[in-house]
């Protein structure tokens, strides 16, 4: 989460993992509660900010355990999400002023661990961002707040064609 005076952008990992019908996915409080439009929470890849000195298979890894209590064995990246808040359309002047980070996604198998509903270290108890960890039926998809968007027509995609033959794709704050 990014305060509203951070001048830096983000570098952000997440893991797709994929197995038995269904796709990993962690409810996550907003970056941005109580604005018009945003929902309150939304379910997101496991993921997080690149810690400075840390590869990017290093992150994901440990992002993962953090947040699922599941190892995995990092696989090729197959997009890339840029998000601005406010976002380009809104006052120009502002765009990103509340949030800015590119996140690197890469297809991941889960190895081992034990499923749990993790925690974001850098927040206290009492302001924890995640509220569950879940294996979301694909089948049922339409029915979650999904972040980003456009996630359950790629992992339709990805599952149809081979991840590991997608060239990574660029997404943009309104895709």
């Amino acid at each position: 989460m990014s305060s509203p005076l951070r001048k830096t952008v983000d570098l952000r990992v997440c893991a797709l993992c994929v197995q038995h019908g269904q796709v990993l996915m962690v409810e996550h409080r907003s970056f941005a509660p109580g604005e018009p439009g945003m929902p309150e929470s939304y379910w997101i890849l496991p993921g997080g900010v690149v810690e400075r000195g840390e590869t990017l298979e290093e992150a994901v890894m440990r992002e993962m355990l953090e947040e699922t209590g599941l190892e995995c064995n990092v696989g090729g990246m197959i997009f890339v999400k840029e998000l601005l808040y406010p976002h380009p359309g809104n006052t120009g002047r502002d765009k990103g002023s509340r949030h800015h980070s590119v996140t690197l996604c890469f297809h991941c198998e889960v190895t081992g661990g034990t499923l749990m509903t993790g925690r974001d270290p850098e927040f206290p108890d009492d302001r924890q961002v995640i509220i569950e960890t879940r294996w979301l039926p694909l089948d049922d998809l339409a029915s979650y707040e999904l972040y980003p968007p456009f996630l359950p027509g790629f992992i339709d995609s990805g599952l149809r064609k081979g991840f590991h033959t997608l060239c990574p794709e660029f997404f943009d704050t309104l895709r």
